[in-house]
């Protein structure tokens, strides 16, 4: 079982990319996007502390930069800082209170300092302002699964499975559930489904499924 942060660090930089990045940032020092995207492309290079530092900078120059507090909260939880995270994601949420993202990521720090209820209550605060988040429905289950509630962890994971049928993670944490509720049958169409879909299934819950 894993959780999923925000989605929003996509694509691949180049070092030739970088590389202009920079001298955008060079050329523009008092250019809030040219270190948000900076920022971004060492975010996706797994550059962490260089992400962070673009993102402040550019925070500094437009507090209001949803996109950079958003991935800045990312980052953050990634190196492991889960009250940075929940501080940014807040911060997020002061400029504009319907930001999914940012009450996603809440959720999941909440979710690692083990503090479970506060947790729910922002993953479902994520729900209430998009009911067709899979994200959402995906951590939530999560948490529902880390608290051995069978029945929420598996009514969630289906959601975001029935929402997006690509969501690999969504179907082998389905499966999890589905398999500890002792629907055999039904674990092993997803976990096949998550394995079709590239997730890398641990082999040992491969193994219980197809011998069960």
């Amino acid at each position: 079982m894993t959780d999923e942060p925000s989605d929003t660090i996509l694509g691949a930089y180049s070092d030739e990319e970088v590389a202009e990045l920079e001298k955008n940032v060079v050329a523009m020092p008092d250019s809030a996007p040219a270190h948000y995207n900076l920022g971004l492309a060492m975010a996706q290079r797994g550059e962490w502390d260089g992400s962070i530092d673009e993102f402040r900078k550019a925070l500094k120059l437009k507090p209001g930069f949803e996109e950079a507090r958003v991935n800045l909260a990312v980052v953050l939880l990634q190196k492991g800082d889960l009250d940075g995270c929940i501080q940014e994601s807040l911060k997020a949420l002061e400029f504009r209170p319907d930001l999914v993202q940012a009450c996603i990521n809440i959720g999941i720090a909440f979710t690692r300092k083990g503090m479970m209820e506060p947790a729910i209550q922002s993953f479902e605060k994520a729900l209430r302002i998009d009911p067709n988040s899979a994200s959402a429905h995906l951590n939530i289950g999560n948490t529902y699964l880390a608290l051995d509630d069978l029945d929420k962890s598996i009514e969630h994971f289906t959601r975001a499975v029935d929402l997006m049928d690509g969501f690999a993670m969504a179907h082998n944490n389905l499966a999890v559930a589905l398999y500890h509720k002792g629907k055999k049958e039904k674990a092993k169409h997803h976990v096949y489904r998550a394995k079709d879909l590239g997730y890398p299934v641990h082999e040992d819950f491969l193994k219980a499924i197809e011998q069960a």
